[in-house]
């Protein structure tokens, strides 16, 4: 079952921090599920391919000063868990269930961990949760989506021989889709043809506006650029298309909230959702 969980925290003291802290967060996540299951926190580390989880950056208001970022204590600042497992979700908040709520360490920073949402308590909220079956019988066959990335999105350019090279930041519909048919294959019961679906995009899709800006990820040791902001896409001629494929194009649009789009969604990268 797909779930996103909101955590509110705040800082017992002033702090400064980096303007990226997603590789921090990524520590903090499995650090909270070791807590609960070190076994599966170890496997969820080792592995290699698609991860059952992604990690926003820290959200909260931050003064700027030079390069860095200031809270001051008692800020309330989020992060936003999604899981792709719903029995990852049980391991994670056993931690919060039947432990004292553990404080969450952003590098030298710690927080208190105010409370955990998993539920939508809005119309907007970042707290949902639906199964596989859910986001299938829910499609539409809208033929005009729209989507935003909140945090910096990019694609990793592979060589022929499975060499990483660089970023690709910028919206390319085909790319998007892939990366969201890989994560569903992954860890959905029911399976999507891969080829069958990646055609159809190719085929009919098309990228009808573009309003985003790069922007650059400085995580220490190296820094990654991607892309924020919005697109829109249309699938056309309407009398050509496959029912069938334009609702799995659908699915996979609402399933972007979840699993996120391209390089690093475990490390705050590729936040999205259709809007």
């Amino acid at each position: 079952m797909p779930i996103s969980t909101q955590i509110s925290l705040i800082p017992e003291t002033d702090v400064t921090l980096r303007p990226t802290m997603g590789h921090h967060a990524h520590a903090a996540f499995l650090s909270i599920l070791k807590k609960s299951n070190p076994e599966v926190a170890e496997a969820v580390h080792a592995h290699a391919a698609q991860k059952p989880f992604t990690v926003s950056p820290l959200i909260g208001k931050m003064e700027k000063r030079g390069n860095l970022r200031h809270i001051r204590a008692g800020t309330e600042c989020k992060l936003r868990f999604t899981f792709l497992d719903d029995e990852l979700f049980q391991h994670f908040g056993k931690a919060f269930l039947t432990l004292t709520m553990p404080p969450i360490q952003l590098g030298q920073a710690v927080f208190q961990v105010r409370q955990m949402v998993s539920h939508a308590t809005e119309e907007r909220s970042w707290g949902k949760s639906e199964t596989y079956a859910e986001l299938v019988e829910a499609a539409k066959p809208d033929t005009r989506m729209s989507f935003r990335f909140y945090s910096p999105t990019a694609f990793r350019r592979m060589t022929p021989r499975g060499q990483e090279t660089r970023n690709e930041a910028y919206v390319d519909l085909l790319r998007c889709y892939q990366s969201w048919v890989n994560k569903w294959n992954a860890f959905a019961p029911i399976k999507f043809d891969k080829t069958e679906i990646l055609a159809f995009i190719d085929e009919y899709g098309q990228v009808t506006s573009i309003n985003t800006e790069s922007r650059k990820l400085d995580f220490g040791k190296h820094i990654e650029v991607g892309w924020v902001g919005t697109c829109a896409c249309v699938f056309y001629p309407e009398d050509s298309l496959d029912e069938h494929l334009l609702r799995t194009a659908n699915c996979l649009a609402a399933f972007a909230f979840y699993c996120g789009t391209g390089y690093k969604t475990t490390m705050g990268m590729g936040q999205t959702r259709r809007i």
